[in-house]
């Protein structure tokens, strides 16, 4: 810890505040910048750009929305790689495009940093509790190097091979969260027009089969129709979906197509900003 005990987090969503309040609370010094700083929490040296969080800083780990966020934080006029030490470990956590996820480590690579492409998947409390999973892709070197800090917020850093194919396992993977999500929201809607007990049904699937987890999860919130923002958004999951589908070109399942199509209804909605639940405030008009 003693060679990596000033880390620059970059943003200040939910799984950036999370994974900071981790590191603080390990005894890290702490560098942030976001664009609206009054977003950050936690103890840490709010920077008024992402270069000056990366000041003597030792490592820098970005938590940020889209490609778009990532490129100026990294490669902006003020962005964390203008002037870049050879040694820091830079680790990119936020779900990207595949396209710019190449690019990402490629570019920072030739700007002499250590790149380690790492989205994690899991929710706020499996970042407080260290049991996110990490799919990481860089050189051996670098992959060593960010793997303690990594370790501090994840069960498990599963090496992917290159920055493509660990930028394709976290939107699949979301894809996948998306699809069963949206199957829960729709077989809650046809409970409801069948006149079923829908109380009575989601205790069942809460604790039965392959249901349970998302039952679990969701199933309250979508019953309540509570749906306050707590672990990812759906604005959030649509951007995600849409990277899924560029990166698919002509290939496109046509399930994933449909659940993408409802998430892109939901953002138009407004309801982008609510948690995950609130994809079955867009089947209203069926119930």
């Amino acid at each position: 810890m003693s060679e990596q005990n000033v880390v620059a987090v970059l943003g200040a969503g939910i799984m950036a505040n999370t994974v900071a309040n981790t590191l603080a609370g390990k005894g890290f010094e702490l560098r942030r910048y976001n664009r609206t700083t009054s977003a950050i929490e936690g103890p840490a040296i709010v920077c008024a750009s992402p270069a000056q969080a990366a000041e003597d800083a030792t490592a820098i780990w970005s938590f940020v929305h889209d490609d778009a966020a990532s490129r100026a934080v990294w490669f902006g006029s003020e962005g964390a790689l203008t002037a870049i030490d050879p040694r820091v470990v830079v680790i990119e956590s936020s779900t990207l495009s595949v396209e710019y996820a190449d690019h990402w480590i490629r570019a920072a690579g030739s700007l002499g940093a250590r790149p380690v492409l790492a989205p994690v998947t899991g929710s706020r409390p499996a970042a407080a509790h260290a049991t996110l999973v990490a799919f990481a892709a860089g050189a051996p070197d670098a992959l060593d190097a960010a793997d303690p800090l990594l370790r501090l917020v994840t069960g498990d850093v599963i090496r992917v091979g290159s920055a493509v194919e660990a930028a394709g396992v976290k939107l699949v993977n979301n894809a996948l969260a998306a699809t069963i999500l949206t199957g829960l929201a729709e077989a809650l809607t046809a409970a409801a027009a069948l006149g079923l007990d829908r109380d009575q049904l989601t205790q069942v699937w809460r604790q039965y089969g392959w249901a349970a987890p998302a039952a679990n999860a969701y199933s309250a919130a979508m019953l309540s129709g509570e749906h306050e923002l707590t672990d990812c958004s759906l604005k959030v999951i649509a951007k995600d979906l849409a990277y899924t589908l560029a990166g698919l070109n002509a290939a496109t399942p046509p399930v994933l197509a449909a659940v993408a199509d409802r998430f892109q209804q939901a953002v138009a909605a407004n309801l982008g900003n609510l948690e995950m639940s609130a994809i079955i405030e867009t089947y209203k008009a069926l119930s």
